[in-house]
């Protein structure tokens, strides 16, 4: 289980590995920092590709990144490559309308 990300000129991809829980809270949090710290950011994409499962605190995690997003007036959130389970949580906590989903 890991977070890592990087940012290449205005676009920053934090990419979340194994089970989205709050065993991920520390690193996700220090990764989201990292980023959001970052001036010139327009764009944050959570990349899910190799999360397999995500529980309530991950959804809670995501909340507080969006709006950590609108108080700095970064253009967009993305969560990207979501496996249909994950897909399915978001669909159940109606994230579609919270978040760009792709």
């Amino acid at each position: 289980m890991s977070v890592t990300f990087h940012i290449r000129e205005q676009e920053a991809t934090i990419q979340v590995h194994g089970h989205f829980n709050f065993a991920q809270h520390g690193a996700f949090r220090d990764a989201c920092k990292a980023v959001l710290a970052q001036p010139g950011v327009k764009s944050v994409e959570i990349n899910l590709m190799e999360v397999d499962h995500l529980d309530s605190s991950a959804l809670g995690m995501l909340l507080v990144l969006r709006d950590q997003v609108e108080e700095r007036h970064i253009q967009r959130l993305l969560i990207s490559n979501a496996k249909p389970v994950v897909r399915q949580i978001f669909a159940i906590a109606k994230f579609d309308k919270f978040f760009e989903i792709d």
